[in-house]
C-alpha cells in the first residue's frame, strides 16, 4: 500500500482490530475541542485518508475511559518507562564507582542510541507488517531476560561490556517504540488522540521521575546487581499487562525488503518537508543540548551540587515539568501548534546552559524541568501530527523513522563529549550547546507547514481566483 492509500475512518471498525469510538461501551461526546485545528487542514485531513480527525469536532469520541484496549498499552508503558529510567542511572553511577569518567558514562548513554539508530528502521517495517501487540511482548521479554542475566552475571563483567548491555536493551526499545505508538491510533479516535498520547506521556514522565529516584537509591541501598535484577521484573510485567490487548490486525502479507519498506516510509516523509524540518532540529537537540548535558550531568552533580543525590534530583525535576505540560498539550488545541511547539523548544537550551556555571543546586533544578516541560509539549502535538498526517499503512515506519531521523547522531555526541570537555572546557561545551539548541529551533520556523505541523494549503488556482 503506497502512502496515499485511504486509511480508514478511525472512528469506525476498521478490520484492524480497533473500533475505537465504541471500544469499552457506549461513546459519550467529551465536549472536549476538535482534534485538529479548524482550517489549514486539508491536506493533511484528506489527502492521505486520514479521516478520522475530519469528522464533526469531538463526534463519537467518548472518554478515554470508554478504551479499555488504550489503557492496557498505558499501563504496560509505564512498568517500562520505570525501567527505561532505572537502568542508565543505576550503570551511570556504577561506571563511576569503578572509575570511569565522562568518556565512560558516555559510552554507556550512547550504547543505547547506537542500538536505536541501527534498529529503529528495522522496529518501524515490522510493526507495519506484525501484529504490534506480539512485537511489544517479544520486546519486553527479551529485555527481562537481558537484564536478568546481566544482574547475575554483572560482578564478573568488564566495564566495557556495559555498553553492550545497554545496547541490547536499546534494541528491544527499537523494536517497541513505532509499534506502540503506532498502535495508539487504532485504539483510539482521532478527536482523543490529544488526549490519550498525553496520557502515555504522562504515565511514562511520572514513571520517569520515580525511576530516576529509585536509581539512585537502588545503587546506594540495594546496589546496582540487585537494581537491574529489579527492571528485569518490571520489563516482565510489562509483558503481561499487553498480553491481555486483544489485537485483531492481521499479519501484512507482503514481503518486501526492509530497505524497500524503508523506502516507502522516507517517500511518504519527503512529501512533507515540514516533518524533514522538525526531525533535523530534534537531531540537533539531542546531539548538542542532551547528549552534552546528560554526560556531565553526574559529573557536575558530583563535583559541584552536592552529590549522586543532586543527579537524581535534577533527573526528576525533568520529569516533574514535563507533567503540567501533558496536562496543557492534552486540553489546548492552538491553531498553530507548530509555532507553539518550537518556541517553547528554544527554552530547551537552558538545560545544557543551567550546568556551565554551574547554577545553584536549585536554580538547576529549575532549568531543567523547564526543559522536560517544553520537549513535552511538543511532543505531544508532534505524536498526534504523525498519526493523522500519515495512513496506518506506512505510519509505522513514519515513526521509526522519525526516531531514527532524531537519534543519528546522538551517539556522535555522546562520543565527542569528553574529547570536547577536554579540548575546550566544560563550561565551553556547554555552552556551544545551548546555543545550537536554541538556534536550529527558531530556523526550524521558516519551514512551510512547520507553524501549524500540517502540509500548507496550496493557493487557490487561478480560475478559482477570478470566480
Amino acid at each position: 500500500m503506497t502512502e496515499d492509500t485511504a486509511r480508514p475512518d478511525r472512528t469506525a471498525a476498521d478490520g484492524s482490530g480497533g473500533v475505537p469510538g465504541t471500544a469499552g461501551g457506549t461513546p459519550h461526546a467529551d465536549g472536549g475541542p476538535p482534534a485538529a485545528s479548524g482550517t489549514g487542514g486539508g491536506a493533511s485531513g484528506t489527502a492521505d485518508g486520514a479521516s478520522g480527525a475530519s469528522g464533526a469536532p469531538g463526534a463519537g469520541a467518548g472518554k478515554l475511559r470508554h478504551h479499555p484496549r488504550f489503557l492496557r498499552l498505558w499501563a504496560s508503558q509505564a512498568t517500562g518507562a520505570v525501567g527505561d529510567q532505572v537502568l542508565p542511572v543505576a550503570l551511570s553511577l556504577y561506571v563511576l564507582e569503578r572509575g570511569g569518567g565522562a568518556s565512560g558514562v558516555g559510552l554507556v548513554l550512547g550504547g543505547r542510541a547506537v542500538a536505536l539508530v541501527l534498529c529503529l528502521l528495522i522496529g518501524g517495517v515490522i510493526a507495519d507488517r506484525l501484529r504490534r501487540t506480539r512485537i511489544l511482548i517479544g520486546a519486553d521479554c527479551f529485555r527481562a531476560v537481558l537484564l536478568l542475566a546481566a544482574g547475575l552475571l554483572l560482578t564478573r563483567l568488564p566495564l566495557g561490556a556495559l555498553p553492550v548491555i545497554t545496547a541490547l536493551v536499546g534494541a528491544g526499545e527499537a523494536l517497541s517504540r513505532p509499534a506502540s505508538r503506532s498502535l495508539v491510533p487504532n485504539l483510539l479516535p482521532a478527536a482523543l488522540l490529544e488526549r490519550g498520547n498525553a496520557l502515555v506521556s504522562a504515565v511514562q514522565r511520572g514513571s520517569a521521575v520515580l525511576g530516576a529516584m529509585l536509581g539512585v537509591t537502588a545503587v546506594a541501598l540495594i546496589g546496582t546487581r540487585t537494581a537491574l535484577l529489579v527492571v528485569s521484573g518490571v520489563f516482565a510485567l510489562g509483558a503481561l499487562v499487553v498480553a491481555r490487548i486483544p489485537d485483531e490486525r492481521r499479519d501484512a502479507k507482503g514481503r518486501a525488503s526492509v530497505l524497500a519498506e524503508a523506502a516507502e516510509g522516507l517517500r511518504a516523509i519527503r512529501r512533507r518537508p515540514w516533518v524533514m524540518a522538525m526531525m533535523g532540529t530534534v537531531c540537533l537537540h539531542l546531539f548538542a543540548g542532551s547528549a552534552t548535558a546528560l554526560t556531565l550531568l553526574p559529573i557536575v552533580a558530583r563535583e559541584e551540587l552536592g552529590g549522586d543525590f543532586a543527579y537524581g534530583v535534577v533527573l526528576s525535576a525533568m520529569g516533574i515539568g514535563a507533567l503540567p505540560a501533558i496536562v496543557l498539550a492534552g486540553r489546548w488545541r492552538p491553531a498553530s501548534r507548530g509555532t507553539v511547539s518550537v518556541v517553547a523548544l528554544t527554552g530547551y537550551a537552558l538545560v545544557p546552559l543551567s550546568l556551565a556555571a554551574p547554577f545553584p543546586l536549585p536554580a538547576v533544578v529549575v532549568c531543567f524541568a523547564l526543559g522536560g516541560f517544553v520537549v513535552e509539549l511538543y511532543f505531544v502535538y508532534w505524536v498526534s501530527a504523525l498519526q493523522r498526517a500519515f495512513p496506518d499503512a506506512v505510519l509505522g515506519k513514519v515513526f521509526a523513522l522519525d526516531q531514527l531521523g532524531a537519534y543519528a547522531l546522538l551517539p556522535v555526541g555522546y562520543a565527542l563529549v569528553g574529547p570536547l570537555v577536554a579540548l575546550l572546557g566544560t563550561t565551553v561545551t556547554l555552552v556551544a550547546g545551548g546555543v545550537v539548541v536554541a538556534l536550529s529551533s527558531l530556523l526550524c520556523l521558516l519551514v512551510p507547514g512547520v507553524k501549524r505541523f500540517e502540509d500548507p494549503v496550496p493557493p487557490p488556482a487561478p480560475a478559482a481566483r477570478a470566480a
